[in-house]
């Protein structure tokens, strides 16, 4: 008899936690929490210290549900009124190729992510002299690149790509 008591006490209390995790789960997936960014564009601007004084629109983004390891997705396509910057003493927007390889790489894989081609309307060299880009951040492994923040603007078109991406 005492066997069966301790058995269901176990039972029970894996049962709560089963029904815990799940619900945790459940919350987590369908609330916006653990976003990794907003959706202003205002925080798109900011991260590349352009301007925000100035009118400008989303042309199309998407941004990854969140998941519990950090992978997501996550790209902005905005139409800016004016390429200008907030504080004078900008030197991170590089035109054309990068010297560093890393820094292509990261360049060339956020513009795949970032379906760089429908942002720049027909542009989809990410190293051309016609695209300037300011990387943030890039997470790498010894052979491939895991995440970056990396983003572009298209002197043509007027536009930004803002691109995360973390696998």
């Amino acid at each position: 008899m005492k066997i069966l008591k301790i058995t269901y006490l176990i039972l029970s209390g894996l049962s709560f936690l089963l029904v815990c995790g799940f619900l945790s789960l459940f919350i987590f997936s369908y609330t916006p929490m653990g976003m990794s960014h907003s959706q202003n564009p205002v925080f798109t601007l900011n991260h590349g210290n352009i301007t925000t004084d100035q009118n400008y629109e989303v042309i199309y983004s998407h941004q990854s549900p969140p998941v519990f390891n950090g992978d997501h997705l996550d790209y902005y396509c905005i139409q800016l009124e004016k390429f200008e910057f907030q504080s004078p003493k900008e030197n991170e927007w590089i035109f054309g190729r990068e010297d560093n390889s890393l820094f292509s790489d990261a360049r060339k894989q956020t513009a795949q992510q970032g379906n760089i081609g429908k942002c720049f309307n027909g542009e989809t060299d990410a190293e051309s002299i016609n695209v300037a880009s300011k990387i943030w951040s890039i997470k790498a492994r010894r052979s491939h690149i895991e995440g970056a923040v990396v983003i572009m603007y298209h002197r043509e078109t007027n536009r930004l790509l803002y691109v995360s991406f973390e696998t």
